[in-house]
Order: structure tokens, then sequence, then C-alpha cells
């Protein structure tokens, strides 16, 4: 078994802005073939709160621009220090 790390972040390491907004990665195109490629071969997906919820405001709420299902078949970890999360 491996672990392997794959995310987008800025140079200062975070993934979301100060607004915990993922909108500044979408300036950079689709991530082409490698992503696709890449998530197949995983067997499960670990995640902050804050990617969790934005996955769940951004692309599967009902107001979403195009919403869609979950969008991983692996088994998924939120890992937080938070109390609640938004649910869907």
């Amino acid at each position: 078994m491996k672990t392997q790390y794959y995310t987008s972040a800025s140079l200062d390491g975070f993934i979301a802005d100060s607004h915990n907004s993922l909108d500044w990665l979408f300036q950079f195109g689709e991530a082409g073939d490698s992503y696709p490629n890449f998530i197949r071969e995983v067997g499960a997906v670990a995640m902050g709160a804050t990617t969790y919820e934005w996955i769940l405001t951004h692309q599967m709420d009902e107001g979403a621009d195009r919403p869609q299902a979950w969008p991983y078949e692996q088994p998924a970890w939120v890992f937080t220090s938070r109390t609640t999360l938004v649910t869907s």
C-alpha cells in the first residue's frame, strides 16, 4: 500500500484562498488527463472540511452552476477539528 498526495496549492501552501474559495484554481483550466488517470487508481480519498464543504456548495447543491453527483466512487474521509459541517 502507498500514500499519494495530489493537490493544487498556492506557493504559500494553501488550497483555498482567504475567503475559503477555490475559484483561483480555475484560471489555470482543467488538469488534463493526469487527474482522471490518477483518481482511477486511488482506493480512498481524504480531504479537509473546507474542501468537502466547497464540493457540497459549488458542485452538488441545487443552486450550483452545474449541479452534479458526488465526484468520488471511493470511500472518502473528511478531516476537521470543527464540530459541525455543512451536509447535503
